[in-house]
């Protein structure tokens, strides 16, 4: 087959490294002020506790002193017998760490709390508490409809162990609201904040969070990131490498997008063309080990010629040498055994057979042929060091054939049916030369009709090369066809081969054929029949394949070398590639003018590479279509459709001005204008609609809580020492930011 065209000049796709863990070393503390914050109460810890990221500082600065990933490892060191304590990036220092990490959370509700415990002690050394007991109020975020033992266990936790004067709890998306408000006493809006683990939507009025009306959505990023990996997990089942949740969780970040207007738009563009796939593809290199050749300089390419060389000369030498041997010890044999037959005639006849048992020849014959052998393999090698070329053979004599066995002795018998096996293999040796003679004149004859026909009548001569090509990919058609047919076993192939398998089971068994309407021994009923049909199978058309494809190839390669019409485009194998195109796009990122030059199968690189396409608008999607990741849920809009239901119109008014977006999940991209074309078909013509954002994404919440910390309304509400030592953990202040 002709080499497949050159694909069109074009800018190579971008390929996106595979993210990494990155470790922290472990270090000493992150401050050593603590002294000047110990002594003013009015500086309150204020700890962020999300399930992804914990940050924790002071109320009274502007940025968080710490802020790390939420988890957590501690153990004790063999080689030092000292125990660790590591938190955040720190735990993916070595292999130790890494196998004792654990995270506090399950979901977005703090349930472990030895883990707690650990990050808080991490904490509180990186902030350079060297006191026994904590001077400062604590404030921490807890989600939406955290359960009260969570709670309680948290409130005794900081109380017990850390003897904290005072602990405060809100909500950290409403901390924003709060921190993005310039009047927050009197803040009207509609949070909705999508994070690590659940989305939720809080309505706000007068300043006040509305919670008998907020709605929450078990959606997050880390769903989002599992469903991302489960994806890539069915798509690429033989995948070299090993794409762990952390991975797909930033896969997901930087990858993904929100279908605009809508994912079965979106989608139906995709479907319609694979230009369009292909552009939409992000290609997410693996780390491999490619086996590359050391290009070696010119000196080092002679001197291996040499090597080769001398090799091959040594080997002639020594091949010569042996030939010479060979001959010395033939002629040498030639000379002892032409006595040996010489003195048949003058040594008595068992003194002769015994010199011939002694040089191990069973017979005189037998010696007559051996020197036969050895004259003529002399005579060959003579030949052949004086350069004369051999005449013709002679074909080779049986004399005993023809002669009646009743003249022969015993070993003239054994000789006479040594020379029928030899005359047997002659006489099958010549018809398959004769054979191969014939058929070499018939390729040439027709080779030569052929060019003959091309010639004079190209026309026709290409109508029957077309008419050729399409008989055999007909064949290859119904030959897939059939196999298919026979896979299952209600189709009418199967069930005819089944009913001719029990005919010939009936006729074997009984040694006389069924008659016609005869009795149905309900062969074929059960599964077990059908396993024996399985056991028989449907035979090996391998090499029926092999020449169907070696026609295939040698007729298209005609095509292509006299049709100008037959491009490479219409070859078996670029149609079989055009019908799959959008598979192979899916997969592959294989476009469909240049389907040969962007993936080959047998390099590491390419198969080391995992390719994003339709995923990232199918994964966000779940956030607004929950039953795609197997959530029994409503989606985010109609979430907020029916939490804006319960309001009236001038409060919903009030509510729609200032929609309020937070959290790590909504800074997907097309996030706000999802959002927007999402609400828009259920609110009046004209109705406000203003999508807001956090100035800060990450710390807004935090600041937030300490703003909210050290005002009047927020000491309000923590709970002192006091309060809990009467009325016990299970105590909490609702207030206008938090869980009532």
């Amino acid at each position: 087959m002709a080499p497949p065209m050159p694909a069109p000049d074009r800018p190579p796709r971008t390929v996106y490294p595979v993210p990494e863990l990155q470790s922290v070393a472990p270090g000493p503390p992150t401050s050593t002020d603590y002294a000047q914050f110990a002594a003013d109460s009015n500086h309150v810890l204020t700890i962020d506790n999300g399930a992804s990221t914990l940050r924790a500082g002071w109320s009274s600065e502007q940025h968080p002193r710490i802020a790390i990933e939420s988890i957590a490892a501690k153990y004790r060191d063999r080689k030092f017998n000292r125990q660790v304590l590591l938190a955040g990036q720190e735990v993916y220092a070595d292999a130790t760490s890494r196998a004792n990490t654990r995270v506090p959370y399950e979901a977005d509700v703090v349930c472990n709390f030895d883990v707690m415990e650990n990050m808080l002690d991490y904490v509180l050394y990186k902030l350079g508490v060297d006191t026994d007991t904590l001077r400062n109020p604590i404030a921490m975020t807890e989600t939406l409809c955290n359960p009260s033992y969570s709670r309680s266990l948290m409130t005794e936790l900081l109380f017990e162990s850390y003897s904290a004067p005072a602990v405060g709890y809100g909500i950290d998306s409403l901390f924003s609201l709060y921190e993005n408000s310039p009047h927050p006493e009197s803040a009207d809006g509609l949070v909705i904040s999508s994070a690590t683990a659940n989305t939720h939507v809080i309505p706000v009025l007068g300043g006040r969070a509305v919670m008998t009306s907020a709605k929450k959505l078990a959606w997050g990023g880390s769903q989002a990131s599992e469903y991302l990996l489960k994806l890539m997990q069915l798509k690429y089942p033989a995948f070299p490498g090993r794409l762990t949740s952390y991975q797909s969780s930033l896969i997901y970040r930087e990858h993904s997008y929100h279908a605009l207007p809508s994912y079965a738009s979106h989608l139906g563009t995709l479907s319609s063309s694979s230009h369009a796939l292909v552009a939409h593809d992000r290609v997410v290199q693996f780390p491999f080990v490619s086996v590359q050749e050391n290009e070696k300089t010119e000196e080092e390419i002679q001197r291996q010629r040499d090597k080769r060389a001398e090799a091959t000369r040594r080997l002639k030498e020594q091949a010569a040498k042996q030939r010479q041997e060979k001959l010395e010890r033939q002629q040498e044999e030639l000379t002892a055994f032409t006595a040996l037959q010489d003195a048949r005639a003058t040594v008595p006849r068992a003194e002769y057979e015994q010199r011939l048992a002694d040089a191990g020849f069973s017979s005189s014959a037998d010696l007559d042929d051996y020197l036969k052998k050895l004259q003529k393999s002399l005579t060959r090698a003579r030949n052949r060091e004086l350069g004369i070329e051999e005449e013709n053979k002679e074909p080779p004599s049986f004399p005993l054939i023809d002669v009646p066995d009743h003249q022969l002795n015993e070993d003239d018998l054994k000789e006479k049916r040594r020379q029928k096996l030899m005359k047997a293999g002659y006489d099958a040796r010549i018809r398959l030369k004769a054979e191969k003679d014939e058929e070499r004149l018939r390729a040439e004859e027709e080779r030569r009709r052929d060019d003959e026909l091309r010639t004079n009548d190209f026309g026709a001569w290409l109508k029957g090369l077309r008419e050729q090509h399409q008989d055999i990919l007909d064949k290859i058609k119904e030959r897939k066809k059939r196999k298919e047919q026979l896979a299952d076993r209600k189709s009418l192939a199967a069930q005819n081969r089944m009913k001719s398998i029990a005919g010939l089971a009936a006729d074997e068994k009984t040694g006389k054929k069924r008659k016609r309407g005869g009795e149905d021994d309900g062969f074929g009923m059960r599964d077990s029949d059908w396993a024996v049909y399985r056991e028989i199978g449907t035979g090996d058309d391998s090499e029926d394949e092999e020449d169907e494809q070696e026609a295939l190839n040698s007729v298209e390669a005609r095509l292509l070398e006299h049709d100008p019409s037959f491009t490479l485009d219409d070859t078996a194998s670029r149609l079989a590639m055009r019908k799959h195109q959008l598979l192979n796009a899916f997969v592959r990122g294989l476009a469909p003018d240049d389907p040969l030059d962007t993936y080959d199968p047998e390099s590491v690189e390419h198969n080391s590479q995992l390719h994003v396409n339709v995923e990232r608008a199918r994964v966000p999607e779940v956030l607004w279509q929950p039953h795609m990741g197997g959530l029994d849920q409503a989606g985010l809009g109609e979430v907020v459709e029916h939490v804006l239901k319960g309001f009236s119109p001038d409060e919903r008014m009030r509510l729609t001005k200032n929609i309020f977006v937070t959290g790590g999940n909504t800074l997907v991209p097309n996030f706000d204008a999802r959002l927007r074309s999402s609400l828009t078909p259920s609110l009046p013509v004209g109705h406000p609609l203003n999508i807001v954002r956090p100035y800060d994404p990450a710390f807004d919440a935090w600041r937030g809580m300490g703003k909210w910390a050290m005002s009047d309304a927020g000491r309000k509400s923590f709970i002192t020492r006091a309060e809990y030592d009467e009325k016990g953990a299970d105590w909490y202040v609702g207030h206008a930011w938090g869980n009532q």
